[in-house]
């Protein structure tokens, strides 16, 4: 390797470039390596995903339309 970065790609290294040369301030190693990576379908995953609905089409019985229509509904010590 060439004096010029960190020595694995792996590891995580803290490098003080401030002076006239680099200096090696803190190095330890970190968990996962690309190679280790696993690729499955998109259609595995996209109908599990979060999903972000605009209020007015709500047709949730209990579902609101806007923020004014929400509020605190108490009944005896149910909230």
């Amino acid at each position: 390797y060439l004096p010029t970065g960190p020595e694995l790609a792996q590891s995580a290294q803290l490098i003080d470039i401030s002076g006239e040369k680099m200096k090696l301030l803190l190095d330890f190693p970190t968990a996962g390596e690309p190679h280790y990576a696993q690729a499955i379908p998109a259609n595995l995953i996209e109908p599990k995903s979060l999903k972000f609905h605009r209020l007015a089409e709500s047709t949730h019985p209990e579902g609101v339309k806007s923020e004014a229509e929400t509020g605190i509904r108490r009944e005896g010590k149910q909230v």
